[in-house]
């Protein structure tokens, strides 16, 4: 192959790799939206104290750290709802073009509640970093 067939042939593909790099890029570096930016649909109140809470991610996020932000997200509303410590259950998935988990988060006031799997205090998660470190 010459060097003009190779040249000839870069233009023509050179700008479509160069959207696919820009296009794969955006998306593996995405960042934890805040609650406050949350779509409607992304929380939905099922009892006084019980919500389901669904947090999106582009394909590339890690399981990880797409969990991280739900349960940021989950801590974020439990203490804009006036409570202190919230469990997290009932995990529905969903990979396509983005990633999406639901969970249902019931709420604790006070004290924290004794017995109860997967409890989190939700001003300890929110202390805590929104990404996940490579030393993590």
């Amino acid at each position: 192959m010459s060097t003009h067939s190779w040249k000839t042939s870069f233009k023509f593909r050179g700008p479509l790799v160069l959207m696919l790099i820009v296009a794969l890029s955006g998306c593996a570096t995405g960042q934890y939206t805040p609650l406050g930016k949350a779509a409607s649909a992304e929380v939905e109140q099922l009892k006084e104290n019980v919500y389901r809470v669904e947090y999106r991610a582009s394909a590339f996020t890690s399981q990880e750290q797409l969990d991280r932000y739900l349960r940021r997200r989950c801590a974020e509303l439990t203490l804009r709802e006036g409570y202190d410590f919230f469990q997290m259950a009932q995990r529905a998935d969903v990979l396509g073009l983005s990633r999406r988990t639901a969970m249902t988060v019931t709420m604790y006031k006070d004290l924290k509640p004794a017995g109860i799997a997967n409890l989190y205090d939700a001003k300890a998660m929110l202390a805590g970093p929104a990404n996940v470190s490579k030393e993590d």
